[in-house]
């Protein structure tokens, strides 16, 4: 009898020791955190490179059941919000305007683990379209969808900056004056779809104290019914007319011009601006012009720039200039497109 108690008191002890040295389920241990991390690295190097490689590959490629793959059900597109059908539709309306794009992610892919299941990638992509290899900071943010990695975000630094630049500007609206409504509807951005615009000019003093002056800066805003397309900030500039000159260079986007009103002189500068990566910039120098000109050119509607046959990327232009001998003058000029 003593030998069973002896026995079973021994088990029971040795079943203690174990338990007390043995490490519990419910708290890893070190190594088992090191582990889990290791293989958390070793995932975003490896696949999330891969994700940015196949989403370049699929650009070039044009191929849009990879791309419906890849993306996730809602997309924010460059600032926009956007489901995945809307997307690859943008995507395959640029690709048909622009065959000979093509992108590549080059240097380095950084990986930044937002959450457990959002994945930020940061890369430089080097764009070609029309013959001109641009470079841009792009980054993608791949979220967990099911089993798999979806892109749930994608920018570049440049969209990005811009789209903050818009912001601070989008109350502007509030602090101008009276509108001018531009007659007719354009597709200005080269998106098939067409928009409106119209000039906002500044508010303007009314009183004796404060004559020639404005409330903020004398600056007018040429805007779009498309929010995506940034307003044109035409300085020194009181009112005016835009002019539309359709698709003077044949890449797709609606050239703008205007001559500035402003409170004294006939002489002002004429602007014509076009749209570049989703900026609008001037299309060629700035130029002179004479009140002269301009009621000339309204009475005969002939377009003050217009295309040089057979010359790319050049135009001619009608401009003003001044003589001592006989004053005011119209000239042309052939001008190279900036």
């Amino acid at each position: 009898m003593k030998t069973k108690l002896f026995a079973i008191t021994t088990l029971l002890l040795a079943l203690i020791a174990w338990s007390c040295n043995s490490p519990k389920a419910t708290e890893p241990t070190e190594s088992t955190e090191t582990e889990t991390k290791s293989e958390t690295e070793a995932v975003s190097e490896s696949d999330f490179s891969a994700l940015v490689g196949q989403w370049c590959d699929a650009h070039n490629t044009k191929d849009v059941a990879v791309l419906s793959n890849i993306y996730g059900q809602n997309v924010m597109f460059y600032g926009s919000p956007m489901d995945k059908n809307e997307c690859i539709e943008n995507k395959l309306a640029f690709f048909k305007k622009k065959p000979d794009f093509k992108q590549e992610a080059t240097g380095e892919i950084t990986i930044e683990n937002i959450s457990v299941d959002e994945v930020k990638c940061s890369f430089t992509k080097s764009v070609t379209v029309d013959g001109k290899t641009t470079d841009y900071p792009s980054y993608l943010h791949f979220r967990k969808a099911g089993n798999d990695w979806k892109i749930s975000i994608e920018s570049d630094l440049v969209t990005d900056e811009n789209l903050a630049k818009r912001t601070e500007k989008k109350n502007l609206n509030q602090e101008m004056g009276d509108r001018y409504d531009v007659p007719g509807t354009y597709d200005f951005n080269g998106d098939g779809k067409k928009e409106s615009c119209y000039l906002l000019e500044p508010k303007k003093y009314d009183d004796e104290d404060h004559f020639m002056e404005c409330e903020g800066e004398c600056n007018c805003l040429i805007m779009f019914s498309d929010s995506n397309i940034p307003p044109i900030e035409v300085e020194t500039c009181i009112g005016g007319k835009p002019k539309i000159y359709g698709d003077l260079d044949g890449n797709g986007t609606i050239e703008i011009g205007i001559w500035p009103w402003w409170w004294t002189s006939c002489w002002h500068t004429f602007y014509i601006y076009t749209l570049v990566n989703g900026e609008w910039e001037f299309f060629v120098e700035p130029f002179s012009v004479h009140c002269n000109l301009m009621e000339a050119l309204e009475e005969s509607g002939e377009p003050i720039i217009t295309p040089v046959k057979g010359q790319k990327d050049m135009f001619k232009i009608i401009y003003s200039y001044f003589d001592e001998e006989e004053g005011i003058m119209e000239g042309t000029e052939i001008v190279k497109k900036l």
